[in-house]
């Protein structure tokens, strides 16, 4: 009797080192338990997640009504669930007559006439995951070599789900690692794209004030017409426009240590927005701003702008895919002894699934090349550091709101 119990067990065996498949070893493991000497019935239970019940995960020989009875175990209740609780393995020469049976399976088991019964715990490093059975319809007990089979089939079963547990981490950590790596190769070609963008601001800086001084110098000549002086006084603001622009993407890109200190947070949303101007009227995004009187906020400047920036370019493109009318609209105003802002869009809004992971790092809606999953993430983190608070909500005429808290500082604004 010892050859075929070795070669079930090195059927199982060959199965678990050949394959991370958890349903091929324990469908190879019931099938091949059933053959100890071709009239048992064999099932295998594994635990939930919350180990408080057992699923049937694999079956040989069982009636539809005798695998119905086992589909869902009460952990501790019954046979198999007393072998879950407890780790022990139970082994019975009258199953119809033992007073453990559940009274569910009792009737199909005198209808089936099964007598004998042993069932094993699965276990890998301590941790019992399953349960695995063996019924016998003859008078034949279960001897001890065929207990010592089962168990040993037990351990191979617990060492597959614990390899496939494992390998199934790995991958998880391996596609966390690639994204993340993914992600820091597109914050190195954002901050080489930023620093492009600085060198071309510089040098875009001195024709500008060129064009400026060249356009003082003739408003000032007394042969210039009033159509002259008209057209030049367009080519005047145009350029100090532009010149503003490119002031605020040299102190955006610029790398300054932080430094609180009060300062206005309605002059920061006003420059994130002069930055933005020039996209968002290509997107045909109408721009409200709404700034009642405050005091100075106690922050850093640079990180203000940025944040800023971030929950703008959300708004932006939370709109570029709207159909509808594209209107962002900036408040701020004073609140008992907070200032508070509002970046709100009319775009489709966010999920209600997404809404408790926005602010997680790598975490993103958007299409893959559109997001890093970062801004939100350092933005939250920026907030929180200077003793603000930073949520989102949807509103209920469509559209979502970034909403900011941050304490005030000495001045006013």
């Amino acid at each position: 009797m010892v050859e075929p119990h070795l070669a079930i067990l090195h059927t199982v065996a060959e199965t678990v080192s050949r394959t991370l498949n958890v349903d091929d070893v324990l469908r190879t493991a019931v099938e091949a338990l059933t053959r100890v000497t071709g009239h048992e019935i064999a099932s295998l239970h594994l635990l939930s997640d919350d180990g408080k019940t057992l699923h049937l995960r694999g079956e040989r020989g069982m009636s539809p009504t005798l695998r119905e009875v086992n589909q869902t175990l009460p952990v501790g209740e019954g046979l198999i669930g007393r072998v879950a609780a407890t780790g022990r393995t139970v082994r019975v020469e009258k199953n119809y007559a033992d007073p453990d049976l559940l009274p569910a399976a009792r009737a199909a088991v005198q209808r089936e006439h099964i007598r004998g019964f042993v069932c094993v715990p699965i276990h890998s490093r301590g941790r019992i995951l399953g349960t695995l059975s063996l019924g016998r319809k003859t008078v034949d007990r279960f001897e001890t070599r065929e207990v010592a089979l089962l168990e040993a089939t037990a351990d191979q079963i617990g060492l597959a789900l614990d390899n496939a547990r494992l390998y199934s981490e790995t991958r998880h950590q391996l596609e966390e690692l690639r994204r993340t790596q993914a992600q820091l190769l597109h914050a190195e070609k954002l901050s080489a794209v930023g620093k492009l963008a600085s060198g071309v601001a510089h040098e875009i800086n001195n024709p500008l004030t060129t064009i400026l001084g060249q356009t003082h110098l003739l408003l000032a000549h007394p042969q210039a017409t009033d159509q002259v002086r008209e057209r030049l006084r367009i080519v005047t603001d145009e350029a100090a426009r532009a010149a503003r622009i490119v002031q605020n993407l040299l102190l955006f890109a610029r790398q300054y240590p932080p430094e609180r200190r009060p300062c206005s947070l309605a002059a920061q949303a006003r420059r994130v927005l002069e930055l933005k101007s020039y996209q968002l009227q290509q997107d045909n995004v109408k721009v409200v701003t709404e700034f009642a009187p405050c005091p100075h906020v106690l922050g850093d400047e640079n990180q203000l702008q940025q944040v800023l920036l971030n929950l703008v370019q959300n708004a932006h493109q939370a709109m570029a895919q709207s159909a509808g009318a594209r209107v962002l609209t900036v408040r701020i105003w004073p609140d008992n002894g907070r200032v508070c802002l509002e970046v709100k869009d009319t775009g489709p809004g966010i999920p209600t699934e997404a809404m408790p992971r926005i602010f997680d790092p790598f975490f993103t809606t958007k299409s893959p090349g559109e997001g890093s999953g970062l801004g939100l993430s350092i933005s939250y983190g920026i907030v929180a550091e200077l003793g603000g608070r930073l949520w989102a909500e949807n509103s209920p005429q469509g559209g979502a709101s970034f909403l900011l808290e941050l304490p005030v500082g000495d001045e006013t604004s």
